[in-house]
């Protein structure tokens, strides 16, 4: 018995190390090809670099060079936009003191364009009264933004090619209250989008597809983090696999339109760069999606 339990804190121990010092900044690329038979032709080939729940407090825990390891891996990937789907503090907006200018390097031809996550609404310092926390919330506004980064919070904004264009739509974080606030506002975040476009959909929490997205609209792709896949997968299982239908990936949902058209929705969830509560990550290592977005129409002819 005392060897099995020695044997079992040497192993939780080996565990914790590898996850502190390898893990946690052992950081991949996934790279995903999509085909839309909706796509518009000069969007084909269109690539988007997806990175999510970036944490900054877990990168001032000795990891703070990293932050440009981050950065130099999404514009070595040199897509066509990158977007941050949420969680890019930990606690409070002041975590990305000493981020901002690495951040501010993030770069791509159609910009950044970052969401709200549930961490993001300083709903974990308990120390703050109602007006701090406003005030931080909007502190942090001002900080994606002084990065150079367009931040959506229930709005949308139009990707043109000559003719075509693409709809990408942001809300704020819409989870399961009471631990993760519900603030997204669809009906504001669609207003003026034409029901005939080309939908990319930014939402922190991958629940918020199945509740809302699927059963209410016709968004094409939609892009969510917040799982961090348990931070703990081996051979693609994850303690999270019990809280959540989807945590990490790509996920997809055929359905019947209206006019009888066949209409196939995904979902890709970001397994996140940064970590929560410590810096540790075994098998869902920190990730940058690359997701490549294909017309069926152009590539069948």
């Amino acid at each position: 018995m005392f060897i099995t339990i020695v044997s079992l804190i040497l192993l939780i121990v080996v565990l914790f190390a590898v996850g502190y010092f390898y893990g946690s900044r052992h950081f991949v690329v996934h790279e995903q090809t999509i085909e839309f038979d909706q796509l518009p032709d000069a969007f084909d080939g269109y690539r988007i670099c997806q990175f999510s729940d970036f944490h900054a407090f877990s990168f001032h825990c000795g990891h703070e060079e990293d932050v440009q390891k981050v950065v130099d891996l999404i514009n070595a990937q040199h897509c066509d936009l990158i977007v941050f789907t949420g969680d890019i503090v930990t606690i409070q907006a002041n975590e990305l003191n000493g981020f901002m200018e690495q951040l501010s390097q993030l770069s791509a031809p159609d910009g950044v364009i970052s969401i709200m996550g549930n961490h993001d609404y300083a709903m974990y310092q308990r120390k703050f009264s109602k007006a701090q926390r406003r005030a931080d919330i909007k502190d942090l506004y001002r900080r994606q933004r002084d990065m150079g980064w367009t931040l959506l919070l229930n709005e949308n904004t139009t990707i043109r090619r000559g003719d075509d264009s693409i709809v990408v739509i942001g809300v704020e974080n819409d989870g399961t209250p009471p631990h993760f606030p519900r603030f997204a506002d669809m009906k504001k975040a669609m207003n003026g989008v034409d029901s005939s476009s080309f939908q990319v959909m930014l939402s922190h929490d991958p629940t918020h597809w199945r509740r809302t997205i699927l059963p209410e609209t016709n968004i094409h792709l939609t892009l969510s983090g917040h799982t961090h896949a348990g931070q703990f997968k081996v051979f693609g299982w994850s303690p999270v696999k019990m809280v959540y239908n989807e945590w990490s990936g790509l996920y997809d949902n055929v359905k019947t339109t209206p006019d009888g058209q066949s209409l196939t929705q995904y979902l890709n969830i970001s397994e996140g760069v940064g970590c929560v509560p410590v810096p540790f990550r075994i098998g869902a290592w920190p990730e940058i999606c690359v997701l490549t977005l294909r017309s069926k129409k152009s590539n069948n002819r």
